[in-house]
């Protein structure tokens, strides 16, 4: 990978928005998933989920080469890039709960009982 790509990936991996979308690819690649083969899938099927998969891989080794030398060097590897990706998908959900929510702060055991 050139130093001109390198830099671009460290860039990258600093916004969340780039990490989210890390995970949206990794996920849509079917990294995360764990099903197995199905009734009715043929190996032509079977072909296309596993480069799917093999594309997933690559993009996520990609980024992880934008990681600091000493990260890339630890022993999980890609699993911090992978890490991050997930955090950065999981915060957002939780921004999204947290907007979904009225006004109301108070907690349940706040609460009487009229509400």
């Amino acid at each position: 990978m050139s130093d001109a790509t390198h830099e671009d990936m460290a860039v990258l991996l600093k916004l969340p928005e780039f990490r989210r979308f890390l995970f949206a690819a990794i996920q849509s690649a079917g990294i995360l998933g764990h099903e197995g083969p199905a009734h009715g899938h043929t190996p032509r099927d079977l072909s296309f989920a596993e480069g799917r998969r093999s594309l997933g891989f690559d993009i996520l080794q990609l980024a992880h080469r934008g990681q600091p030398e000493e990260v890339r060097a630890s022993d999980p590897g890609a699993l911090v890039t992978l890490n991050a990706a997930i955090l950065a998908a999981v915060n957002i959900s939780k921004e999204k709960a947290r907007g979904k929510r009225n006004n109301d702060t108070r907690r349940f055991d706040e609460l009487n009982e009229d509400g």
